[in-house]
């Protein structure tokens, strides 16, 4: 039989004017039990019970038709609701959290701390001391103007041995007493929190800034170097370190504060370029640019380049003539291929150098003048004139200026240099930098100490490496055409000669003979379009046509490049030996070099970083292929993990796909580790179209961790059948 709605509403309707308020609720019970949805007839119900006596059973109506309007966002009607069950049953704690976080929803904070109370002390009744102390918590927080209240919570937490949450408790009494601005208070409730908890974040700082809106910023330094002592590692108290030495003004031990910091956590090194502009407002421009050249190749990698300008700039502001912050302004503009700049600051590192008699800076400065401006007659006058005098070379400079000056201050530090150091009292230490393989250009910044290499490595990278990365940036073009091989410096070109073309044609040979052919036909083809047609050269192309006719042809079709604008690359040539050693040969036999690794996914990860995707395949791709998934190591997990990201965001979800697939090929992978992957799959196939196999992914991430990101979600919006 199907049941009327309409007519058992009516009847209940007759029912109440006849006073028959039983049968009513029967006829309600009836609408409610066919429609659980009409709430507003269970709320009717519910009040008929009420009049009723029926305390137990009203209660149910109005707790089901209360929740309802709760979870719609109905606050004022779920208040409503809620209401006349305290009226049944006053003294339900229950009720009271609701109302509490209703009225905390609505914003009336009266309402909301009044019942919140009634909780805390119902708690503190029955001794469930914890649980109410995180009722007055709640309470606390509804008063923010209140600074004493957290001192009570936190006597409380202390009392029932609960260390973190009564170290938390001080820290916010801390802050809202210090906001206040009764900064003596506030430096107690911090310093008993840093008692209990030395480690925290947030109660060191606000322990060091209520130290600095007292004056005491020296106290703070001697609180945290105490600590440091039973935490060495700890990278927070060495960054507010940095930060109290600066306030006191002791530049000298922010500056070795910094240098620790960044030893130990490398990300840290914008504090160098902070600790130079602090050095620039003190006038004290001889040590900002010695801070800066220690960041230097850091800050323009990591793309704080600008910021590095803008202090080189108020350097030479003020003092025009400071030679090394020229010579870091000549490697800025070379970082930037800016030829306009850097021609200017060439010509007045030139001039400065002179003026100060500095033979080396100026001689370097000359011999890049002389191979961009070769008619310029007063350059190469005064360049054979300081060969001539000093006994140099004129077809070289014999002083690597470039790669001693500023690369060697790449944060390769001699810790027993920086440890005696410490005790100095009175001036800056000479850090003494060691001569190490130096950061790379298009690296990702790491300062950490690397082992001496042989042979020359132009930041980090073999002259092949660098001009691989710089073709596939299309930014840095070789200019071995017009100005041959790479000079001393690294900035210029020494003129060709037959001795050099000896040199290069022994390396060539060295690639054909070790299976280099891609490396030595565009050796061949470089230099036919410097030195023409020789025999030499077309002895070297038979020799590669013999080890690789495809090599041949490439090289043969390959025009001469045409002149591209001058631009300066900072690269060198090196000797065989070295090339050999870091090309990763050994008498064994061939092996993996770790760095020719490390050298190509560093630069992928910066390329990534910096939204060269497509450059960054090609580094992800060239690491790739010196591993593989069962050498032991994570690296292939970690490289092919993120050239599927990069297809990704290249909008290319079925290349992707392949090296997501190939990522759950390494053995041992952790159970995060594989929900990532199959949650990285899902998104490829939902990217490529085919919601079958994302829907699979999704769902094999859902059962084996149903928190994991946002898979609950993605599982129900692909409406996947279970």
């Amino acid at each position: 039989m199907i049941f009327d709605k309409t007519q058992a509403m009516r009847n209940a309707e007759r029912h109440l004017v006849q006073g028959k308020i039983k049968a009513a609720i029967g006829e309600y019970k009836q609408v409610v039990g066919h429609d659980a949805k009409d709430f507003s007839t269970l709320n009717m119900l519910g009040d008929l019970y009420s009049k009723n006596s029926q305390k137990s059973e009203a209660v149910k109506c109005y707790t089901s038709v209360a929740e309802h309007y709760s979870h719609q966002g109905f606050a004022q009607k779920a208040i409503a609701i809620y209401k006349k069950i305290v009226k049944l049953a006053p003294e339900s704690i229950e009720i009271s959290e609701k109302l509490a976080e209703l009225y905390k929803t609505k914003g009336s904070l009266n309402e909301a701390k009044s019942h919140y109370t009634t909780l805390a002390e119902h708690y503190q009744k029955n001794g469930r001391v914890i649980e109410a102390l995180s009722i007055w918590k709640q309470i606390a927080l509804l008063d923010p103007n209140n600074v004493t209240v957290y001192l009570t919570i936190a006597e409380s937490y202390l009392k029932e041995n609960q260390v973190d949450e009564a170290a938390d408790a001080f820290a916010e009494s801390g802050l809202r007493l210090s906001k206040a601005g009764n900064h003596a208070a506030a430096l107690q409730s911090f310093s008993k929190a840093l008692e209990l908890k030395q480690d925290d974040s947030k109660i060191l700082t606000g322990f060091v800034e209520t130290m600095f809106a007292q004056g005491k910023a020296d106290e703070a330094a001697d609180r945290l170097n105490k600590i440091l002592e039973t935490q060495p590692n700890n990278r927070d108290i060495r960054f507010l370190l940095v930060d109290c030495h600066i306030e006191s003004g002791d530049t000298a031990d922010a500056e070795m504060a910094v240098i620790k910091l960044v030893e130990q956590e490398p990300s840290s090194y914008p504090k160098l370029v902070y600790l130079a502009g602090v050095y620039v407002k003190n006038n004290d421009l001889d040590s900002a640019t010695r801070v800066l050249t220690m960041a230097s190749e850091h800050t323009l990698v990591g793309g704080h380049a600008e910021d590095f300008h803008e202090i080189l700039l108020q350097i030479l502001s003020a003092k025009p003539e400071q030679i090394d912050a020229l010579r870091l302004m000549t490697r800025y503009c070379s970082w930037q291929r800016d030829d306009a700049a850097l021609m200017d600051s060439l010509t007045k590192l030139y001039a400065a150098a002179k003026l100060a008699d500095s033979i080396d800076d100026e001689r370097y400065a000359l011999s890049q003048l002389v191979m961009v401006l070769p008619h310029e007659v007063k350059y190469t006058a005064r360049l054979k004139e300081i060969n001539a005098g000093y006994g140099f070379d004129d077809m070289e400079i014999s002083e690597n200026l470039f790669e001693k000056q500023i690369l060697s201050s790449g944060f390769a530090f001699n810790s027993d240099q920086v440890e005696s150091a410490e005790s100095a009292e009175d001036e800056i230490p000479d850090y003494s930098f060691e001569t190490t393989a130096h950061t790379s250009a298009v690296n990702a910044p790491e300062f950490a100490a690397q082992p001496a290499v042989s042979g020359l490595e132009i930041a980090g990278q073999t002259f092949e490496q660098f001009t691989a990365v710089s073709e596939a940036n299309s930014a840095v073009p070789v200019l071995t055409e017009t100005f041959g091989e790479m000079d001393a410096a690294g900035f210029g070109f020494t003129a060709p000669d037959e001795e050099r073309l000896k040199k290069e044609i022994e390396s060539i040979e060295f690639y054909i003979e070790n299976g280099y052919t891609d490396l030595a036909g565009k050796a061949i083809a470089d230099l036919q379009s410097e030195f023409g047609g020789r025999a030499e050269i077309d002895g070297l192309r038979a020799h590669l046509a013999a080890f690789d006719t495809k090599v041949e042809e490439a090289v043969i079709a390959k025009p001469p490049a045409a002149l591209p604008p001058v631009q300066v690359v900072e690269a060198q040539s090196f000797d065989l030996v070295d090339l050999r050693n870091e090309l990763g040969f050994e008498d064994e036999g061939n092996l993996v070099d770790d760095s020719d690794y490390d050298t190509h996914y560093h630069t992928a990860v910066a390329y990534q970083e910096m939204g060269l995707t497509e450059e960054a395949i090609k580094e992800f791709q060239k690491a790739i292929a010196l591993v593989n998934p069962n050498d032991g190591t994570r690296r292939f997990f970690s490289c092919s993990n993120l050239l599927g990201h990069c297809f990704m965001q290249k909008g290319m979800p079925n290349l992707a796909l392949t090296w997501f697939q190939r990522t759950l090929e390494t053995p041992g992978l952790s159970d995060d580790e594989k929900q990532g992957l199959w949650y990285e799959l899902a998104g490829a196939y939902e990217a490529e179209g085919d919601t079958e196999n994302a829907g699979k992914y999704f769902e094999q991430v859902y059962a084996e961790n149903i928190n994991f990101r946002d898979v609950s979600e993605r599982v129900r919006s692909m409406a996947v059948p279970h």
